[in-house]
């Protein structure tokens, strides 16, 4: 019960973060439907990923953490 509740959990968060950056929001969905929170890791590198692809490496991006 816990474990689904987790998995239910995070393909919300993960659906929601991806709409926001402009990801595909069903892909990250059943990706933390499947695997639960262990997608995280997966997520932030594809989207930071994808923010150096968009901008260039030669730009400096600051976030705060």
């Amino acid at each position: 019960m816990f474990i689904a509740l987790c998995c239910m959990l995070s393909a919300l968060l993960l659906y929601i973060q991806a709409l926001k950056n402009a990801m595909g929001a069903k892909r990250w969905g059943a990706a933390g439907l499947v695997l639960g929170p262990l997608v995280l890791p997966f997520f932030v590198s594809h989207k930071r990923m994808l923010l150096l692809r968009t901008l260039g490496r030669g730009n400096v991006v600051w976030q705060p953490h």
